[in-house]
């Protein structure tokens, strides 16, 4: 499975750094929704969302960015 990041206006993927991509195979994954969700929380941009890919087949699903991760302090 891989766990991408999308903006939702031109449907393009994170690729890292500051680069958009169209091709799913050039996309960053994150690996876990809370890498994914803590890289999101640092960018100033609401318009993206996380897909979860099936890396095995063409399934996978959408989840909207809704909320920001914020660390708990001991």
């Amino acid at each position: 499975m891989k766990i991408l990041l999308r903006n939702k206006a031109t449907g393009f993927f994170y690729a890292g750094g500051n680069q958009w991509t169209p091709d799913v195979d050039v996309a960053h994954d994150f690996q876990t929704g809370l890498n994914a969700l803590q890289y999101s929380s640092k960018t100033p941009s609401t318009n993206v969302e996380f897909v979860y890919l099936q890396t095995d087949a063409l399934d996978g699903f959408i989840l909207p960015k809704l909320s920001t991760y914020q660390r708990e302090r001991a």
